[in-house]
C-alpha cells in the first residue's frame, strides 16, 4: 500500500518526463487529448492505492499514446512475488479468426476449442481489456494478438487479480453446445513451461522463440522461385561482425538468383521480424529498391540535453548514466541540428541516401507480413510496400507504415512506487508515399489478408506462405 499523495507524485513526474523527453508524445494524439488522459488517471487514484494500482495507470497512458516501444515494468520485487503466486492462468491461448483459442495439447480441454469465457468475463471483453498491456504503433490492434498469445496469463492476473481457480467456458469444433470447465490457477514459472510446450510452436516458433537461424534462403523445387527469409534485424550496428556477415549472405542471395536457372519471383519473408540494428534494414532495401532512398523523410527530438537525468533508470551507477547522457548528447549534435520549430532536426549526416545495389532483384516480390512485424521490421515492410511493385500478403504489421518513434531508449524508475517506464526518444517519418487506403496510425496494410483458419491451426499449416507460392505459380502480380 502507498500514500495517495506519493501515487500522483509519480504520475504527474510521468508526465513531466514525457512531454520533456518524448517526440512522439503527440503523435496520434493531439496534446489536449493526452493532457486530459494524464488528468483522468490522477482522478482514478484511490485513497490507499498499491504499486499494481499504480501500475495499471501507467500502463493505460502509454497504450493510449501509442508507441511499440512505450514499455512499462513493476519493481523487480513485486514482478518476482506475483510470479511465485499460484494465480495464473494454466494455459496459453492465441486469437485465431476472431476466436480466442486454447493453444496446449496437454490441458483437460482439447487444443483449438474456442473460448467463450473465463469467470464470466466474455473472449471479446478479455481481447479488449488486456490488450492495453502490450503496445502498439497508433491504432494498431493486430500486434495485440502477439501479446496475449504470450502473455495471457499475466495481463489476466494484472487486471483481475489472482485466482485459486479458473471457470472456463468453451466450445469444440465439433459441437454447438457450451461446455464448462474448471482450471486450477498455477506459478507463472509453470505456466511458461506449458507456453514453451503449446501446441502452435511448429507453427509460430520464430514469433516467440530465438530462431535456430536469423536468416535462411532456398530455391523452391519445380518453379522459378525462391524464399529469403528475415526473422530478425538484430544482427549487429553497422560495420560489426554480424553486420558484415549479413552483408555477405546478402550479396550471396541476389547473386545466385541471377544465375541459370533463372529465378523470376522472390518471396521475403519478414512475419517474425521484430526490429533490431540500424542499416540491416536499409541494407536489405537497397536489393529490392530500384531509386535512390533514405531511412527518413524526417526525425525529430524533443530535447537538447537529457532531462530528468536523476531519475535515470542507471541514476544509481553515476558513470553509467554518465556514458549514456554522453552517447546520447554527442549524437544530437552530430546527427541534428536545430529547426524552426525550435526542435533538433535529424541532418543529412544522420539521415544519407542508399543506393540500389548493383546485383538488386529485378523479378516480382512478394513481401510475406504478419502482426509480428515491428521496428526496423515494419520499416523495411513499409520501405517495401510504398517504393515497390511488390505483392504484400498476411496480416497488418503492428509498427506503423508512416513512421514510428525509434532509435535510442531512454529508461526512467518513479522514485515513489519504483514502476520503470521506457521509450525510444526520436519521432521518425520514414520514407514512403501516401496511399490510398493506407490511413495515417496505421501498421502496413496487405494486399492481400490472409489469416490462418481454425482449420489451419489444428493443423499448423502456414496459409500465407502457400498463397505467395501459389501467386508466384501463376504469374502473378499485384492485384
Amino acid at each position: 500500500m502507498l500514500a495517495k499523495q506519493r501515487v500522483l507524485d509519480d504520475l504527474l513526474l510521468f508526465q513531466r518526463i514525457k512531454e520533456a523527453a518524448h517526440a512522439g508524445l503527440y503523435k496520434y494524439r493531439s496534446k489536449a487529448r493526452m493532457d486530459s488522459a494524464f488528468i483522468a488517471a490522477r482522478a482514478q487514484v484511490t485513497d490507499s492505492p498499491t504499486v499494481l494500482d499504480a501500475y495499471r495507470l501507467v500502463v493505460g497512458l502509454t497504450d493510449f499514446e501509442g508507441s511499440l516501444h512505450n514499455d512499462t515494468r513493476l519493481p523487480d520485487s513485486v514482478r518476482t512475488a506475483l510470479h511465485a503466486e499460484a494465480g495464473f492462468f494454466p494455459y496459453p491461448v492465441k486469437l485465431v479468426a476472431g476466436r480466442l483459442l486454447l493453444n496446449s495439447a496437454h490441458a483437460p480441454i482439447p487444443a483449438g476449442a474456442a473460448l467463450v469465457s473465463v469467470d464470466g468475463r466474455p473472449a471479446g471483453q478479455l481481447v479488449r481489456e488486456l490488450g492495453k498491456y502490450y503496445t502498439t504503433d497508433g491504432f494498431n490492434q493486430t500486434g495485440k494478438t502477439v501479446g496475449l498469445a504470450a502473455d495471457f496469463p499475466e495481463y489476466y492476473r494484472l487486471e483481475y487479480g489472482p485466482h485459486a481457480a479458473f471457470q472456463v467456458r468453451y466450445i469444440l469444433p465439433t459441437r454447438p453446445d457450451t461446455l464448462l470447465q474448471a482450471l486450477p490457477a498455477v506459478t507463472y514459472g509453470r505456466y511458461q513451461q506449458a507456453f514453451a510446450a503449446r501446441y502452435s510452436r511448429a507453427f509460430d516458433h520464430d514469433f516467440f522463440d530465438d530462431a535456430p537461424r536469423p536468416y535462411t534462403f532456398r530455391r523452391v523445387a519445380s518453379q522459378p522461385t525462391a524464399v529469403l527469409t528475415i526473422n530478425t534485424f538484430s544482427l549487429g550496428e553497422d560495420n560489426s561482425p554480424g553486420h558484415r556477415r549479413y552483408a555477405a549472405f546478402l550479396d550471396s542471395c541476389f547473386t545466385q538468383l541471377r544465375r541459370p536457372p533463372a529465378v523470376r519471383n522472390l518471396v521475403v519473408d519478414v512475419r517474425a521480424n521484430g526490429g533490431g540494428d540500424d542499416d540491416n534494414d536499409m541494407l536489405t532495401f537497397s536489393y529490392l529498391a530500384a531509386a535512390p532512398f533514405r531511412e527518413n523523410r524526417g526525425a525529430t527530438v524533443a530535447f537538447r540535453r537529457v532531462p530528468f537525468r536523476r531519475y535515470l533508470s542507471v541514476a544509481r551507477d553515476t558513470a553509467e548514466r554518465a556514458v549514456l547522457v554522453r552517447e546520447i548528447e554527442t549524437e544530437l549534435r552530430t546527427d541534428f541540428a536545430p529547426g524552426p520549430d525550435g526542435r533538433l532536426h535529424e541532418n543529412a549526416r544522420g539521415n544519407p541516401v542508399f543506393r540500389p545495389q548493383k546485383n538488386r532483384f529485378r523479378g516480382r516480390v512478394f513481401l510475406l507480413i504478419s502482426p509480428r512485424v515491428a521496428s526496423a521490421g515494419s520499416m523495411f515492410a513499409a520501405m517495401v510496400r510504398g517504393n515497390t511493385p511488390a505483392v504484400v500478403i498476411g496480416e497488418e504489421t503492428m509498427g506503423g507504415y508512416y513512421g514510428h518513434t525509434g532509435h535510442g531508449e531512454l529508461r526512467y524508475t518513479l522514485p515513489n512506487t519504483g514502476i520503470e517506464t521506457s521509450f525510444f526518444w526520436v519521432d521518425l517519418r520514414q520514407d514512403v508515399p501516401l496511399r490510398p487506403g493506407q490511413p495515417a496510425g496505421r501498421g502496413v496494410l496487405p494486399d492481400y489478408e490472409v489469416r490462418q483458419s481454425a482449420a489451419d491451426f489444428r493443423a499448423n499449416r502456414d496459409p500465407q506462405l502457400a498463397f505467395a507460392l501459389r501467386l508466384a505459380s501463376r504469374g502473378l502480380g499485384p492485384p
